[in-house]
């Protein structure tokens, strides 16, 4: 059971693709959450957020912060929603077609 927030991170996703995206400390944005820039409150994201929204839409969209909790083993999300985010689908993803070719009808 998490004891609560201790940081936020900035998450948001990647255009091309629509994958997660996390802000990195130097500023550029990383599929890990292992990565991630750590700040110590929910106002601390506001202004990264803001940087984001307005310059980096090319790359990532729908910006925003999250609260975390950070372990030994690393960072932890609070919410489901963002454990599923993190860690990818919660059913087997597969092609509709088997990864077979169509045939014409």
């Amino acid at each position: 059971m998490h004891k609560g927030a201790t940081h936020w991170i900035i998450t948001a996703n990647f255009t091309a693709d629509g994958s997660v995206a996390y802000l990195r400390e130097d500023g550029t944005w990383s599929g890990k959450l292992a990565e991630a820039r750590l700040v110590l409150d929910e106002e601390a994201t506001k202004p990264f957020v803001a940087h984001a929204s307005r310059s980096e839409q090319f790359l990532v969209c729908d910006p925003y912060g999250i609260d975390v909790h950070v372990t030994d083993a690393g960072i932890e999300t609070l919410s489901a929603r963002e454990g599923i985010r993190a860690r990818g689908p919660t059913v087997p993803v597969r092609r509709p077609d088997n990864g077979r070719e169509r045939q014409a009808l």
